[in-house]
């Protein structure tokens, strides 16, 4: 099961457990996951698990930015919408969401055979 690694300014702060299903960050009450930062907006992103299109069994975790005063950025690149990969860092505000996803883990990398 993939899970987020909240941190900031590298202290870690909790995992949070994913399944399927959708969860707000944000300051705002309403939000299933609340930061009580400035950095943040009311309803800054949104985090959606649904099963794998493409591999049975697997999860997709999106993160999509709602609209949010200093934006969301993956890896440092800033995202509307983006399909979170195991290794990937979403940050928001001042906090970092890390995906770790072990079932995925092993597709990091692709090994390309070259004719000789």
């Amino acid at each position: 099961m993939p899970k987020l690694v909240h941190s900031r300014e590298g202290q870690f702060l909790e995992d949070i457990s994913l399944e399927e299903g959708s969860w707000l960050i944000g300051r705002r009450p309403e939000c299933e996951i609340r930061v009580d930062d400035e950095t943040v907006s009311g309803k800054h992103a949104k985090i959606t698990v649904v099963p794998s299109a493409y591999m049975e069994g697997l999860l997709d975790v999106h993160i999509e930015d709602q609209g949010s005063t200093n934006g969301t950025t993956v890896n440092g690149k800033v995202i509307k919408r983006h399909m979170l990969k195991h290794g990937e860092v979403a940050k928001v505000g001042s906090h970092e969401f890390a995906l770790v996803d072990e079932a995925t883990r092993g597709f990091e990398t692709t090994t390309v055979i070259l004719p000789d």
